[in-house]
């Protein structure tokens, strides 16, 4: 794949998957921050390896399992970490991440717009309760406030939440 025509399409096949890539690597790797440095890490070796492509082949399924890979490297990267998934749940997890499960790229995508969005105590808040896995009645005592009161605050960035994804993907939708 070496005359500009290739490459070009290549290049837009690549960019067309970002998207599904990304929501693959979030489903192994159970974050944002890990899908988007793993992407980078893919999307190099897949640059590196476009000489290597056969443009009569499906695009998607070579890209996955190289992200696929990747996210194999990173966990061993990771091994310090006290939330590392197994060999045994990332296949599961791959085995079950399809092409519908994949086009969650877009609601992925802004769920993290619109986390980035909310005030910066209740970012911290849903951060605590939701990646971290604390209980209402653990932060409520830590913050020395009612558990209720903390039950409130989180109800209401739910709502907040759900309110801005459906808008930006109402927006994607008017787009299409």
């Amino acid at each position: 794949m070496n005359d500009v025509d290739s490459m070009a399409r290549f290049v837009q096949l690549l960019t067309a998957t970002q998207s599904r890539l990304y929501a693959h690597l979030y489903t192994l790797l159970g974050g944002a921050e890990a899908a988007r440095d793993v992407l980078q890490e893919t999307n190099l070796v897949l640059w590196k390896k476009a000489a290597e492509y056969d443009l009569t082949r499906p695009f998607e399924p070579w890209a996955m399992s190289f992200a696929r890979f990747q996210a194999m490297a990173w966990r061993k990267r990771q091994q310090r970490d006290r939330l590392v998934f197994d060999d045994e749940l990332v296949a599961l997890l791959d085995a079950e991440c399809s092409p519908a499960a994949a086009d969650a790229g877009g609601e992925l995508l802004a769920l993290e717009e619109c986390l980035q969005a909310l005030p910066e105590k209740q970012r911290a808040l849903v951060a605590r309760r939701y990646q971290q896995g604390e209980a209402v009645n653990h932060i409520a005592e830590q913050e020395g406030r009612p558990a209720n009161a903390i039950a409130a605050l989180l109800y209401r960035a739910r709502q907040a939440l759900a309110e801005c994804i459906k808008t930006k993907l109402r927006a994607k939708e008017e787009l299409s």
